[in-house]
């Protein structure tokens, strides 16, 4: 059950669990997050994900973890000993975040005119990215309706020099 934490506007009154739940959305969605694209390539077929739910986890070994919502098929593809690519985002990447963020579109469609760096062994890299993160799957974690993957970074490099993009959601209760 969602509590709501007393306040000068709300301690006289009670609030309606609705309207807590609303509230909360709203505070959930001010946690900004950087933006991220996710590929693969997985027997000559590229793939990827948009994710906003990514933080680095660990100094040594460096690792990151991802968030990724049960029952996405590109969850599979990240597999406990898999290989991906992490591409951080700038605010001007809008054809990248545009691209990945279309939930109707195939994977190669996805790459549709989006300049990718000769053959990288762990997926897929962006020229127009500000970074590239290359991972190793080391586990997975349920957490609700979303599976956390840790994985270590094993590689990378600055490919730009930009302001990363930042997400705020509308609500913490949905993309």
């Amino acid at each position: 059950m969602l509590k709501m934490e007393p306040t000068a506007e709300n301690c006289q009154t009670s609030v309606p669990a609705a309207e807590a739940k609303e509230q909360l959305g709203r505070a959930l969605g001010r946690i900004a997050s950087g933006v991220f694209v996710a590929t693969m390539e997985r027997n000559g077929t590229r793939d990827g994900m948009l994710a906003t739910w990514v933080s680095q986890a660990s100094f040594e070994p460096p690792m990151i973890t991802l968030a990724v919502r049960n029952g996405r098929p590109t969850l599979a593809a990240l597999s406990e000993g898999s290989n991906f690519v992490m591409n951080v985002l700038h605010k001007d990447n809008k054809d990248l975040f545009k691209n990945f963020a279309k939930p109707d579109m195939t994977s190669e469609e996805r790459f549709s005119g989006l300049d990718v760096l000769p053959k990288n062994d762990h997926g897929p890299v962006f020229s127009q990215a500000i970074a590239y993160l290359n991972c190793v799957v080391k586990k997975h974690l349920e957490t609700g309706d979303h599976t956390i993957v840790s994985a270590e970074v094993v590689g990378g490099a600055i490919l730009n020099e930009h302001e990363p993009m930042v997400h705020l959601r509308k609500s913490g209760f949905q993309y």
